[in-house]
């Protein structure tokens, strides 16, 4: 009897220890292996279709650590999987790991021998990606990087002032707008671009700053073409007649083409947003 007592508990232990592996389900977003119905970590819920959840992040790469830092830099780091690893990011479009026929996947970074990087010059600040590591093995793990927008209130009065211009051979002039075709045809010899002003309002004597300009496509897309370290001595500051040409160079290498449509200009302060203007090709 104490025989047959002894199978029974053993049985039912046994059957108790597989219902708790089955309860276990990992992240989508970050890969971190759960045992109730939100993500410890990012607090996402568990999915209610049964198996949506996520497998084992292949060869256990997790992120531990995705940031948006005060200067607009951004830092990530990772757990798991074999060194060397790959870097990549895309303009988060929906949520199926699907950038969709109109967005590329870049390539941020690659062999890296390490766990963590920081990028200074490739994420447009506040927006959202979708960022994966890749090992060496091939695994890969997605994640959600969706740092939130700021706007810039460090100084009263603040705003920007953009001011179309093209400029061919000597001949400059201003505008309301550019035309694709000629952009296509002229941009490495010819200027498209604008007269950029901050105008800093109260106390904007001696700050100190990382300046980020964006284009953000007519799908939305965005496009971190230029960053520069500053600091304004006066009021206003700005870039007389800046050549938006690495925007240009940019958007040919991802499409071939110059979409047409609206496009916004935008200026970041560190992390956060000072202005943005409305500016067409057509």
């Amino acid at each position: 009897m104490k025989k047959i007592l002894a199978v029974c508990l053993t049985a039912i232990l046994l059957m108790g220890c597989v219902t708790a592996l089955a309860d276990t389900w990992y992240c989508p977003q970050d890969g971190t292996a759960c045992d109730s119905n939100f993500c410890p970590v990012c607090g996402t819920r568990r999915p209610d279709t049964a198996g949506s959840g996520g497998a084992a992040p292949a060869n256990d790469i997790v992120m531990t650590s995705a940031v948006l830092n005060s200067d607009g830099s951004v830092s990530f780091s990772w757990s798991g999987g074999k060194a060397p690893y790959n870097l990549y990011y895309a303009w988060y479009v929906n949520d199926q790991h699907n950038s969709g026929s109109d967005v590329n996947i870049v390539q941020a970074l690659s062999a890296l021998f390490g766990n963590s990087i920081t990028m200074s010059d490739q994420m447009v600040p506040g927006e959202r990606y979708w960022v994966v590591v890749q090992d060496a093995d091939g695994a890969e793990m997605w994640y959600d990087f969706n740092p939130g927008q700021r706007v810039f209130t460090a100084l009263p009065g603040t705003r920007l002032k953009l001011s179309l211009r093209t400029k061919r051979g000597n001949r400059s002039s201003t505008v309301n707008g550019f035309s694709a075709n000629e952009i296509e045809r002229e941009y490495l010899n010819s200027l498209f671009g604008g007269t950029v002003k901050l105008v800093l309002g109260s106390g904007g004597v001696g700050f100190h700053f990382v300046a980020r300009m964006a284009l953000m496509l007519p799908n939305g897309e965005p496009i971190l073409f230029h960053v520069e370290e500053a600091t304004s001595h006066w009021q206003e500051c700005g870039w007389e007649t800046w050549d938006f040409k690495n925007a240009w160079a940019r958007i040919m290498n991802l499409k071939n083409t110059i979409p047409a449509g609206q496009y916004t200009f935008r200026m970041y302060l560190n992390d956060c947003l000072f202005g943005q203007e409305v500016m067409y090709i057509n």
